[in-house]
C-alpha cells in the first residue's frame, strides 16, 4: 500500500532583506547570474556586501533561465538550442513539454486564473487544472482537528478577498491525489473578517515567510520520491528561482513520522529537519505568502510519465536540476587520472539487483559476473559491479559513483533514476526494459545523455516465470540471463558514443 503524505515548506523570502546568510544560498557557480537576475534586491545587497561570495561572479549581461517573460532565446540557460537529435518543429514542442517553456506556460495560466483576489489583501491564483497555486495572506484553521479526519474542511482555509466561486469550481473540478489541489482547495472560503487586521485576535501562529504546500509520493522508491524532489525544485524555480536553504518543512498530516529511504536528499532543499503538522493542531495559522507546489503526478506534468517528443534529447531545466541537486549534496567529479581533462579509462558501472530478507527480488541478472568479466576484457574500460542498497552504501556514495560513471548499466527499476545524475557525455544502458519502454528511456534523454537498451529478445533467457503469486505473468517479475557476445556488442556501442566527446579524444586511436 502506498502511503501519501502532504507537507508544507517554509521558504525564505527575498523581499526586504536586511542581512543575509550567504552560506544558506549555496549555488552552483554557473547558476549564479540566473538566480540573481530574478532577485534584483538581492543583487544590490550582494554588490554592497563584501562578505557576499558571489560578487565577482555577478554579470552585467542580461540573462534568464527561459521561463521569464521577454526572455530571448539567446539569453536562456543552456543557450538557444540545448536540445538535439530532432528537427526544429519537434524542438519547439519539446521546449514546451519538458523545458523552461513548460514553466512559462504554467505561470501564464497562474496569472490569468484568479480564484480569489482583492488588491492589497488576500488572493489565490492557480493554473488551469489546479496543478499549482499561489496564495497571499492565507488563513488556515486547524482547531478541532482530530486524528483520523481530514485536515482541511469547510471553512478551514480561506482569505479576505472576493471569491469567484465559478473559477474555484473549475480549478478544483479534478480531485486526484498527488496530481491536483482540487480536493485541498475545494473549500477555499471568502472570509467575512480580515485576520491581518487584528492578528492577536485571529491568529495563533503568524508565518511571515512564504510557505510551499506539497503532496509527497512514496518515500521508499527513488523514482517516485524524486518526482517529489524535482517538483519542489520546479516550484522554487517558479518562485523567482529562489533556492535559499533556510527552509522549514512540515508534513501536512497528523502522523509522527514519514518513512523514506533517501532522507539525505533533503539536504538539497533545507538545512532543517521536517516536522509534522501535528504541531499546529488546535491553532489558527496566518500565512503571508503560500505556494501550492507542482505535484509528483501532475496531469501532463514533468518527470512522472512526461509526454515528450520521442527523438529529442536535452532539457535545460533537467540539466539545471541535476547540477543543483548534485552541488547541494556535495557530489563532485573525480576522474581516475591526475589529468582531469584526459581520463585514461572509461568508467563502467554495472548495477546488480541484490537480495532482501523480507521478499524475493525479481529482474535479477543471473549471469552478472559473466557479463562483468566479459567487458573487463575490453581495453580501456574500468568496470565496477555494484549493488545500490541503502543498507550497504549511503545514498551520497551511490550518487558519487553514478556521477563518476561514463557508462551506467542496470535492469529496469527505480534505481535507474540515477541516470539523471550522469555526466553529460555518459551513456545510460537500461539492460532490459521488461516491456516498459518509456520510463527509463525518457529520464536520461531529458537529462541530455544518450540511451540504449537490449535490442534482440531472442538473445536473452527468462527464468522464474509465473512464480510470483500475483504478477507471475509479467516480465517485471522474472529473472534473466543475457547473451554475452550481444552484451559486449552493446557495451562497445556505448563506448563509441562516449569516445565522441572531446574529453576522450586522446583515446579515439583505439577505435581506428
Amino acid at each position: 500500500m502506498r502511503h501519501e503524505v502532504r507537507i508544507l515548506v517554509f521558504l525564505t523570502h527575498v523581499t526586504h532583506i536586511l542581512c543575509y546568510d550567504w552560506s544558506s544560498l549555496n549555488l552552483v557557480e554557473s547558476h549564479v547570474p540566473y538566480v540573481f537576475a530574478n532577485n534584483l534586491e538581492l543583487t544590490s545587497q550582494c554588490k554592497a556586501d563584501e562578505a557576499c561570495p558571489y560578487r565577482d561572479i555577478l554579470s552585467n549581461e542580461t540573462v534568464c533561465w527561459g521561463f521569464e517573460k521577454n526572455c530571448d532565446a539567446e539569453k536562456r540557460f543552456g543557450g538557444k538550442s540545448p536540445t538535439v537529435d530532432c528537427d526544429d518543429v519537434s524542438k519547439d514542442r519539446y521546449w514546451h513539454q519538458a523545458d523552461f517553456g513548460y514553466l512559462r506556460d504554467q505561470l501564464n495560466e497562474l496569472d490569468e486564473t484568479k480564484v480569489c483576489d482583492s488588491p492589497n489583501e488576500s488572493s489565490l491564483h492557480c493554473t488551469k487544472f489546479g496543478s499549482m497555486c499561489r496564495a497571499r495572506k492565507c488563513y488556515l484553521d486547524l482547531r478541532d482537528v482530530n486524528d483520523g479526519q481530514s485536515v482541511v474542511r469547510e471553512g478551514g482555509i480561506g482569505g479576505f478577498c472576493k471569491l469567484d466561486a465559478n473559477m474555484r469550481s473549475k480549478v478544483t473540478e479534478v480531485k486526484r491525489s498527488l496530481s491536483t489541489w482540487g480536493e485541498q482547495l475545494q473549500h477555499y472560503t471568502q472570509l467575512n473578517f480580515n485576520p491581518w487586521s487584528n492578528t492577536s485576535k485571529y491568529c495563533d501562529v503568524i508565518v511571515d515567510k512564504p510557505m510551499l504546500f506539497v503532496q509527497l509520493d512514496f518515500g521508499g522508491n527513488m523514482y517516485h520520491h524524486f518526482c517529489d524532489f524535482f517538483n519542489i525544485y520546479l516550484t522554487q524555480m517558479a518562485n523567482n528561482s529562489w533556492f535559499g536553504t533556510d527552509v522549514q518543512i512540515v508534513r501536512w498530516d497528523l502522523s509522527y513520522r514519514y518513512g523514506e529511504v533517501f532522507r539525505e536528499s533533503w539536504d538539497a532543499f533545507t538545512n532543517r529537519d521536517h516536522v509534522s503538522l501535528r504541531e499546529y493542531m488546535g491553532k489558527r495559522v496566518c500565512i503571508a505568502d503560500a505556494m501550492f507546489s507542482f505535484l509528483p503526478r501532475t496531469i501532463l506534468g514533468l518527470f512522472y510519465n512526461t509526454p515528450v517528443e520521442v527523438n529529442c534529447r536535452g532539457s535545460s531545466l533537467f540539466k539545471a536540476f541535476s547540477e543543483h541537486f548534485l552541488h547541494r549534496m556535495g557530489i563532485t567529479s573525480h576522474p581516475p587520472t591526475s589529468l582531469p581533462n584526459q581520463p585514461n579509462k572509461i568508467r563502467v558501472t554495472l548495477l546488480e539487483r541484490g537480495s532482501n530478507p523480507r521478499y524475493k527480488i525479481y529482474r535479477r541478472i543471473l549471469n552478472v559476473d559473466e557479463l562483468g568479466n566479459a567487458i573487463r576484457k575490453i581495453p580501456g574500460l574500468e568496470v565496477n559491479v555494484v549493488e545500490y542498497d541503502w543498507r550497504k552504501m549511503s545514498f551520497k556514495d551511490q550518487l558519487s559513483m553514478t556521477h563518476n560513471s561514463d557508462i551506467m548499466i542496470g535492469m529496469h527499476g527505480a534505481g535507474l533514476t540515477h541516470f539523471l545524475f550522469l555526466p553529460p557525455w555518459a551513456v545510460a544502458f537500461e539492460l532490459y526494459n521488461c516491456g516498459d519502454i518509456r520510463c527509463y528511456r525518457d529520464l536520461p534523454r531529458l537529462r541530455g545523455v544518450r540511451y540504449i537498451t537490449w535490442e534482440d529478445d531472442s538473445k536473452l533467457e527468462a527464468f522464474d516465470q509465473n512464480e510470483h503469486p500475483h504478477y507471475g505473468n509479467q516480465p517485471k517479475f522474472w529473472n534473466y540471463k543475457f547473451d554475452v557476445p550481444e552484451f559486449v556488442r552493446l557495451v562497445l556501442k556505448a563506448r563509441s558514443w562516449v569516445l565522441e566527446h572531446d574529453r576522450f579524444s586522446h583515446l579515439r586511436h583505439d577505435e581506428l
